[in-house]
């Protein structure tokens, strides 16, 4: 069967999966289960740069993560649509708005003169539909974080966020498709790659 349609199938299960995990009653402390062992795994520091994102309904919530990281004086970037298939990430703070992206997403408002931050990150987190133990990842099918990921340095420890009934055994892949170095769920962290530990300003 050729990688598309083998795609298609395991997004729709996938996303079937999500919403369904949308609805239980033990998605909230599994949410936190999983955002604790991230915590532990990838540390945050003063100053450093990290990529984040607003989950979606369904998906395992970042709020801890970001409480966390801006207690710590770490930086934020959330992502933001700029065209089909393409996004940048902007600065976000504590009591910063928001603004409805295209796909009903929270995205960080332009600031005034502001430019997005193109480089530099420390860690980037990924959201996914489905991912397997080899690190690859099955998005939602526009190829926004596969451009993005694209463009970043192997040594940036690129970190699945998903819950473990999202693990599969195998996630197929297309030339362009871009890994991670490990996937973070409620059961605990799946490293695939050893980039450096956990990043350092």
């Amino acid at each position: 069967m050729p990688v598309l349609d083998r795609k298609a199938i395991l997004r729709r299960e996938g996303r079937a999966r999500i919403g369904g995990h949308a609805a239980s009653p033990s998605s909230a402390r599994a949410g936190d289960l999983a955002q604790e062992h991230f915590l532990r795994e990838y540390p945050p520091r003063r100053g450093i740069a990290a990529a984040l994102y607003c989950a979606l309904d369904g998906e395992v919530p970042t709020g801890r993560i970001r409480e966390a990281y801006l207690a710590a004086g770490a930086r934020l970037y959330y992502p933001r649509v700029t065209g089909r298939g393409s996004i940048v990430f902007f600065p976000h703070r504590e009591g910063d708005g928001w603004e409805t992206g295209p796909y009903g997403i929270p995205e960080p408002p332009i600031p005034a003169g502001g430019k997005p931050h193109r480089g530099g990150f420390d860690i980037v987190v990924v959201p996914g539909v489905a991912f397997d133990r080899r690190g690859n990842r099955l998005g939602h099918g526009l190829g926004y974080y596969d451009r993005f990921l694209g463009r970043m340095p192997e040594r940036v420890p690129k970190v699945g966020l998903a819950w473990a009934h999202q693990l599969v055994p195998e996630v197929p892949v297309d030339p362009w498709d871009v890994p991670v170095h490990a996937v973070v769920t409620e059961e605990g962290v799946i490293r695939v790659a050893d980039p450096s530990g956990s990043p350092e300003p």
